[in-house]
């Protein structure tokens, strides 16, 4: 799949965003588990497809977006269970897979973000943009920060200038979800407009989002030519590269899909 950042933010492109957010979460997932785990590999197998086949609906914009709703909303109740109940067992070492626990538990919350966002559509809530540019950095930076610490999971040891980039980087994400998260308490409802601090910290992140993009599909584009040691999952960048952009456009437009 080629690399998408101009997906449409009608209510199709924001399912279809989500939707294929899971679908990609389940083909990673279905690498890591072990032959020996035949029952939740199956499990996951009957996932992927069920989803593959709902966001072809949401990329042709067609069938009652009604109907694509629920089943994009049950098919995303049911990989969040599976992934819960693997991570339950994961952490009581029940379980042969080579995916990290962390992972699961972030694969887990992008399925509990799906389900913010539908019951947002599904109930046409309004979110003010103070609201949801402090929702969208204190949710995403954490995955941000997240996918840097995957990717040094990922990339093999003799990249050292490549993870010596990555260090830096994450640093760089850390600090601003430890300020994400103060904003959050500092800035107390009700949140009727963006104040001036709250502009420059949305700006700082459109920055660093914007770069954190780019580095993931430079480092895609080694990846695709065998130029960079690493076992990263197929089309793994692009995947996260997208979602850096999500990022930032959403704080751009200042809302949450």
């Amino acid at each position: 799949m080629s690399y998408t950042d101009n997906y449409d933010r009608d209510t199709y492109g924001i399912i279809d965003f989500w939707v294929r957010n899971n679908f990609e979460h389940g083909e990673f997932f279905d690498r890591e588990i072990s032959h020996h785990e035949l029952e939740l590999a199956r499990a996951n197998q009957k996932m992927v497809d069920r989803m593959g086949t709902i966001f072809k609906k949401t990329e042709s914009k067609k069938g009652d977006i009604g109907l694509i709703l629920e089943e994009a909303k049950s098919s995303t109740n049911e990989f969040h269970d599976l992934l819960v109940h693997t991570m339950d067992k994961a952490l009581h070492c029940e379980v042969i897979i080579s995916t990290p626990t962390s992972l699961l538990d972030h694969m887990i919350r992008e399925a509990e973000e799906a389900q913010t966002v539908f019951k947002l559509i599904e109930t046409g809530a309004y979110v003010t943009p103070a609201d949801a540019t402090i929702h969208e950095n204190n949710f995403w930076l954490r995955q941000m920060l997240d996918h840097l610490i995957f990717i040094s999971h990922y990339v093999d040891a003799s990249n050292y200038e490549l993870h010596d980039q990555v260090r830096a980087m994450t640093r760089k994400f850390e600090n601003l979800y430890l300020q994400a998260v103060s904003l959050k308490t500092m800035i107390r409802r009700p949140r009727n407009e963006i104040s001036p601090i709250l502009n420059t910290f949305n700006q700082m992140v459109i920055k660093e989002a914007k770069a954190l993009e780019a580095f993931k599909l430079e480092l895609n584009t080694l990846i695709n030519a065998c130029a960079a040691v690493t076992t990263a999952p197929p089309n793994l960048l692009e995947h996260i590269a997208r979602e850096a952009h999500h990022l930032w456009r959403n704080l751009e437009d200042k809302i949450v899909t």
